[in-house]
């Protein structure tokens, strides 16, 4: 037995005292050390003596015992130990052991320094704060218990209303100043802001429900147990570990290392953490083991930066070989220096010192973060160094998210301010009426003189009767109809994604309206406008370039067997196969196929043209033809690669063939993608750092190039012609960053030789290539120019020459200039009539034997020989370029041994520099990377959604701003800005760029842009040029305003805090515009949370997104139908719902105020008090509630087929200052009608029916009239004017509200008591006025008087100053366009419309948008009508 694990060290110090501490309940034990002072603290510059120093062997003396607490005792200068009391001595040393907190330093260091204690009884200890660091506790909720309260009393009265009802609260308590009772105000208020408050609690409790289950996920912490028991206290809570994990000492009894399964909460800085495969990281990880090859894990990132594609991480060797076990793990000790927490999720610079101050250099390769998950590892091992709200992906997330309310509150606010304003006059007006009439009247009036009031009751008497002017209950109601404007949205069948079976769903419904208001979108990329799938597409070898179609080929061709079957079972013919079409229509349908996605539809939007209806199939399944006619002339086609496959395998000694093979098998080389082997099929796929590698080195494989195996030192791959795969020699691997723009892999051949192949952006690859000495055009025929003939004798054959383009040839030849539909025959090869020399050749030999290849022994030709490959293979990239396609370009270079060996000593070199490493090694990289050789170029379709483009132009019609964000490089980002249409033929690209004078570009781009000078501009801009425009607010501004006039921006290599950033700016700029964020990813999360309106996009990425956004959708085309309709219906029913409801209660209101002439202005009011406080929940809600819930003033299908509709919203054309002033001076010639009409009426024609009611009209009776008369006027008005979309639940919510007050006056007066009647005369009052013919008449009369002017208003209206609103709505009463519209929104909701014409191109091409553009500007309508051709052409 190990005598330093006995309980009693024989050897220990006679001045140390050893106290046995038993673990607390739910508490992990640690070792508490307290031997030295300095053991624990965050020292930043640690100490050589120091335990906390790297020990890759036994464990210091002091760190055996972790269940002893050593303690020296505290002695007085010169002291001896023995003078100081037992208690005291023990005392200090239990508080120095439980507590680890260094002194304050005097200023805040730049890096961290993080010991390495496995075994420790308090969390560590931040040296900048003096406080324990950040728990691994993460919180997206927007409340707490404590600031819930006052934060939602601020946001509700940041509600001009609610601070209005609150004063009129306030001054309704004093007593004799109310005339309708002292709490009517203060219990509804308090009532539905209970209501409101309660909904935004709900809210933000799911947000800590989410909160609650991240931070519950589970884990597993290694624990170190020591002192006689194997089966650590943690397990007496239930705590679970893994049997195969738990490791113990070698001695029994003595020490335990157990890996406990806890939750991510309760990690702690400085842990071991043991994340299994398929696992979430649960903080930022140092990684020191994986059990893979050299260390190395991967990890999938989709939730950090989008990219679905795993990303490769590698442990220090140092740590790797030694920190193979959990007992390694406890005897290991050590330094960790790390920055301080950032957002900088591409980049880490830190160190691990070990116990000789060597110091080994940490870079991002050795960091796991939190939000990725660990893929195709068993197991890591690694050490929290961030935790909680400092990780990388929190770093990243917005804190402190705005609370998020609409636009239109910022006009409904200003409304009741001037309804407030109007009320503090009106109270003004009438009390001083007041004060004059009583004295002038009171003193002559004795049954009035006990009835003077002072002036300060008479003004507050009126500010109360009149406060009802703004309705308590409008937030309120308001909320109901935005949670049925949400049932709409989720229960919407057209956003229904059926293949991920996902509807769309709402997070909140505060918002609904700004949906129809957005000014700009910003949009994430991967994942949301593409589907996260790379299509290898292009290659171009040896001058000719080659179309990768077979999977279009396949869709195609099963489209047309489709068709076909449907086509013979539904004319149910005889057993005869009759067709009228033959093989070849059915490849030139192919072909139509082809050009049709080469014009920029999708992939999967393709439809088969030009086979006619006579296809079917025989009982073989076989097509069976007639006869066929005579086939048309052959069209000239590019080579699709299965030709090459053939070539390659029946000509492998051709030396073009063996060419083409060189530069396949570089494709199956130059990577980092690691396959894997399905157990069950045995197929063979990958996983590799891109989408774009992982397309390539697919591609490769289907070219018959298939890496089967590879290690960190060898990649094997079988070719054409061999047996048993070949394996290739890695010697270096210089990696892809964002500043190089290419990979480069050097890699020694079977037969000895020494090959670089290099990959990257073509703008960089071209700069490194040896360039031919004869310079030819592209142009040059093939038989003038072979691949490895004489250019100088080709060209006195005839052949064209001329200078040969290079890198700068490509910015000056005109984008577009070569139209998208040519391409598919390959404008060069087709122009030329151009095919391969040796297309119809005879083999040159047979098939080679197994084991014998001639791509591994591939020479290049002398550089003379390749200046037609290197003109035709430039003109290709750009013609790839010019589709969208995102281009690649292959170098190689053969090296000598002597060259390779100089190289390899200062790469390694670089390599292991603990100081600008990264530098180092691209200087390194750029020293080789030179005087290169052209193997090809390929080009890749990042596959779009579908719709995505005909989305995007149906959004820039609505006049919205399209802004996109992407961590991708500049190049990837508009090759995909070309797919998806943000950047067309004719655009004139921006580019900022930190390296130019930035103030001078860009106000030169705002004048330009401003002057028409460049049409359509794009701005790209880099996450490096936005950083240094973030520290000059001058230049931010200036960026934001050429934002505004430009037609798009595109930011790339952009972080999440730097997404968050752009949508920030932007809506500081201009505090009115409307911003909506669209993204799927965790990365996207802070400009989410940022911009008016959160969109997740529930994809491949996870939930995230759509947890923390305020709506989410399947696909990125359902946020037209989002916006244009259920948007542009939310903002429109809002707006209506608010200004009926402003409406109706002026209308009833300003009653009480006409009356006061009558009345002596004596503050009397006109209706009795349970009757008047019934009018806005019984009598005149149900109108503006339906119009708020079920208006359509457009069809779904025109709204979608028309944008330029959804512009109302951007411009407030429903609800503004303006149109509440027309709908206020409706309310006050309502008013009038309502009250002198019945008055003038009954006066004039009714006095045997006054006398009948004994006596003049009762105080009570009048009200009646002019009650009824209100409903009925402001339920017409409502439901029948105002409403465009009249339906079975119009007429019956309007009507039931007429016939709600007939049986409430009904009831009422019956039941009402006869002794209550002295002041309103109720009892008995409605059943002899409602039996009388002439009080009916007099509210018909009063009804028509009143209505009919805003009748005539609106009809001179519409023909005077017709709105495109208007133009729209008469356009849906004519059945061709309402055919056509429906028929467009139906392709769109599909994914399979076009994108229409220009506006304004050519007559008869213009498009929908045009022609309402055009009625906008001021047409006639009739005219307008005459100029069209109104038999539905466009069907």
């Amino acid at each position: 037995m190990d005598p330093h694990m006995d309980w009693h060290d024989a050897d220990a110090d006679p001045d140390t005292d050893s106290i046995l501490l038993d673990d607390p309940p739910g508490f992990y034990p640690f070792t508490m050390l307290a031997s030295s002072s300095t053991t624990l603290n965050n020292s930043t510059t640690p100490s050589p003596t120091s335990t906390s120093t790297l020990r890759f062997g036994s464990t210091p003396r002091s760190h055996r015992n972790p269940r002893r607490i050593h303690r020296t005792p505290t002695r007085a200068p010169n002291a001896p130990a023995e003078n100081l009391g037992l208690g005291r001595r023990l005392s200090q040393k239990l508080a120095r052991a439980i507590s680890f907190r260094a002194p304050v330093p005097s200023s805040i260091p730049e890096t961290r320094s993080i010991p390495i204690v496995p075994s420790r009884a308090t969390p560590l200890v931040d040296p900048a704060t003096a406080k324990p660091y950040s728990t691994n506790s993460i919180t997206t909720a927007r409340y707490n218990v404590y600031n819930f309260l006052p934060k939602q009393l601020y946001a509700q009265f940041s509600k001009v209303a609610n601070t209005y009802f609150l004063f009129v609260a306030v001054i309704q308590m004093v007593p004799g100043w109310s005339p309708t009772g002292q709490y009517t105000t203060i219990f509804p208020l308090a009532l539905f802001m209970s209501i409101a408050m309660a909904h935004e609690a709900y809210d933000d409790l799911r947000r800590h429900r989410a909160d609650r289950a991240e931070n519950n996920k589970e884990t597993y912490v290694l624990r170190v147990y020591r002192g006689g028991t194997t089966s650590p206290e943690g397990n007496r809570n239930g705590i679970a570990r893994r049997d195969s994990f738990t490791s113990t000492s070698t001695t029994t009894g003595t020490r335990a290392c157990v890996w406990l399964k806890v939750r991510w909460h309760e990690v702690a800085m400085g842990d071991y953490v043991r994340v299994d495969q398929n696992e979430w990281i649960p903080a930022d990880l140092l990684l020191l083991y994986s059990p893979g090859e050299e260390g190395t894990c991967y990890v999938e990132t989709a939730a950090l930066d989008g990219e679905t594609n795993l990303k490769q991480r590698q442990a220090l060797k140092e740590t790797n070989a030694v920190l193979t076990s959990p007992e390694a793990l406890a005897d290991f000790e050590g330094t960790v220096g790390t920055e301080l927490p950032n957002n900088d999720l591409y980049n880490f610079d830190g160190y691990l010192q070990d116990v000789t101050e060597v110091r080994h250099s940490l870079t991002i390769n050795q960091i796991l973060l939190r939000g990725t998950i660990l893929r195709n590892t068993h197991y890591i091992y690694g050490m929290v160094i961030f935790s909680g709200e400092e990780t990388k992906i929190r770093m990243n997330s917005n804190k402190n998210p705005h609370t998020k309310a609409p636009s239109i509150q910022r006009l409904i606010n200003r409304v009741v301010l001037i309804i407030f304003c109007f009320v503090v006059a009106l109270a003004a007006f009438f009390s001083a009426m007041s004060i004059s009439w009583q004295s002038r009247t009171l003193g002559n009036a004795w049954y009035l003189r006990n009835s003077r009031r002072d002036n300060a009751t008479t003004v507050f008497q009126f500010i109360i009767l009149f406060n009802t002017l703004i309705p308590i209950s409008l937030y309120v109601t308001m909320e109901i109809i935005k949670l049925v404007q949400v049932y709409w949205i989720i229960n919407d069948a057209d956003m229904y994604h059926a293949e991920s079976d996902t509807p769309a769903s709402a997070q909140t419904c505060t918002i609904n309206e700004e949906l129809g208001q957005v000014n700009f979108v910003f949009s994430d990329k991967t994942g949301t406008l593409t589907d996260n799938v790379m299509l290898f597409r292009n290659l171009s070898v040896g001058g000719w370039a080659y179309l990768h179609d077979s999977d279009i080929r396949k869709r195609a061709a099963d489209r047309v067997m489709d068709q076909t079957d449907e086509n013979t079972l539904g004319r149910r013919r005889s057993s005869s196969t009759r067709a009228s079409g033959s093989i070849r229509r059915l490849s030139n349908g192919i072909k139509s196929s082809l050009r049709g996605w080469r014009r920029g539809q999708s992939s999967e939007d393709i439809t088969v043209q030009h086979v006619e209806e006579g296809v079917a199939l025989n009982p073989d399944g076989e097509i069976s033809m007639p006869t066929p006619p005579p086939p048309p002339a052959p069209v000239p086609t590019i080579a699709n690669t299965e030709d090459l496959v053939r070539r390659i395998r029946d000509r492998p000694n051709d030396p073009a063939v063996v060419r083409s093979g060189w530069f396949l098998l570089a494709m199956a080389l130059c990577h980092t993608a690691v396959p894997e082997h399905d157990p069950v099929t045995g197929e063979i796929t990958y996983q590799a750092a891109s989408p774009d590698e992982y397309a390539l080195v697919s591609a490769a494989r289907d070219l018959g190039f298939v890496v089967t195996e590879k290690t960190l030192k060898s990649i094997k791959v079988r070719m054409p012609g061999e047996a048993e795969p070949i394996e290739f020699q890695i010697l270096n691997v210089v990696e892809f960053s964002s500043k190089r723009k290419r990979m480069s892999i050097v890699v020694r051949l079977p037969d000895g030789r020494i090959v670089l192949l290099c990959k990257g952006a073509d703008s960089i690859i071209l700069d490194r290539l040896s360039v031919p000495n004869v310079l030819v055009s592209p142009t040059t025929p093939a038989w003038a120019a072979s691949p490895f003939a004489d250019i100088k004798g080709s060209k006195e054959k005839g052949g064209g020459g001329g200078k040969l383009p290079h890198r700068s040839d490509l910015a000056a030849i005109p984008s577009g200039s070569t139209p998208r539909s040519e391409f598919v025959t390959s404008p060069l090869d087709e122009m030329l009539n151009d095919r391969s020399p040796y297309d119809d050749a005879p083999p040159s030999s047979p098939p080679p034997p197994a084991g014998h290849n001639n791509f591994t022994s591939y020479c290049d030709p002398p550089l003379q020989d390749e200046g037609w490959e290197y003109a035709r293979t430039i003109y290709h990239i750009q013609q790839f370029a010019t589709e969208g396609l995102r281009t690649l370009l292959y170098a190689h270079r053969f090296l000598e041994p002597e060259e390779y060996a100089r190289w390899s000593k200062r790469y390694v070199e670089a390599t292991m520099s603990l100081t600008n490493r990264q530098e180092n090694m691209e200087a390194a990289g750029e020293e080789i990377e030179k005087e290169m050789r052209m193997t090809g170029a390929t080009a890749i379709e990042d596959k779009l959604q579908q719709g995505v483009p005909d989305a995007i132009d149906r959004l820039r019609r609505a006049g919205i701003k399209m802004w996109m964000l992407t961590g991708d490089k500049r190049e990837t980002a508009i090759n995909i800005g070309h797919s998806c249409r943000l950047i067309k033929d004719q655009s004139n690209v921006i580019i900022l760029d930190q390296t130019a004078d930035l103030r001078r570009l860009l106000e030169q781009a705002v004048v330009d842009v401003k002057l028409g000078k460049a049409r359509h501009a794009v701005v790209v801009i880099d996450g490096a040029t936005l950083a240094l425009l973030d520290q000059d607010a001058g230049l931010m501004t200036l960026f934001c305003h050429l934002g505004f006039l430009v037609d798009s921006v595109i930011c790339c290599r952009v972080s999440p805090s730097q997404k968050a950033l752009v949508v920030r700016s932007i809506r500081e700029t201009a505090p009115r515009a409307v911003t909506l964020a669209i993204g799927d990813g965790g990365n996207d999360i802070a400009m989410i949370q940022e911009a008016h309106v959160g969109i997740g996009i529930t994809g491949k990425e996870g939930m995230q997104a759509a947890r923390s956004s305020d709506y989410s959708i399947a696909q990125f085309r359902f946020l037209c139908k989002l916006l244009f309709v259920h948007g542009h219906w939310s903002y429109i029913r809002v707006s209506k719902f608010t200004l009926g409801t402003f409406y109706k209660c002026m209308t009833f209101y300003l009653t009480q105020g006409v009356f006061q002439f009558w009345a002596g202005f004596s503050g009397t009011s006109l209706y009795e008090g349970w009757t008047l406080s019934l009018y806005n929940t019984l009598f005149s809600s149900l109108p503006v509630m339906v119009i708020g819930m079920f208006e359509k003033d457009l069809n779904a299908s025109t709204l979608l087929a028309n944008p330029e509709a959804y512009r109302i919203g951007q411009r407030d054309g429903a609800f503004n200052l303006r149109i509440f002033t027309q709908w206020v001076i409706t309310a006050w010639w309502h008013t009038i009608c309502v009250v002198l009409i019945p008055l003038s009426l009954n006066g004039l024609f009714n006095a045997q029916w006054e006398i009948q009611l004994n006596g003049s009209l009762q105080l009570y009776t009048l009200g009646v009239m002019l009650y009824f008369s209100v409903v009925l006027v402001v339920t017409v008005q409502v439901a029948y004017i105002e409403c465009h979309n009249h339906t079975l639940i119009t007429h019956v919510t309007a009507w039931a509200e007429v016939f709600a007050f007939a049986l409430w006056q009904l009831v009422y007066s019956a039941v009402y008591p006869n002794s209550n009647s002295h002041e309103y005369a109720v009892f008995g009052d409605f059943e002899g006025i409602a039996s009388k013919p002439m009080f009916w008449c007099i509210l018909v009369i009063t009804l028509w008087v009143a209505i009919l002017p805003c009748v005539i208003a609106k009809m001179i209206r519409a023909l005077v100053a017709p709105t495109q609103l208007m133009w729209l709505q008469e356009r849906e009463k004519v059945p061709q366009y309402v055919t056509m519209w429906e028929k467009d929104a139906k392709n769109h909701v599909e994914g399979v419309a076009t994108i229409a014409p220009e506006p304004g191109r050519a007559a008869g091409e213009v498009g929908v948008g045009a022609r309402v553009d055009k009625a906008m500007d001021g047409v006639h309508v009739e005219e307008y009508i005459q100029m069209e051709t109104m038999g539905g052409t466009r069907s």
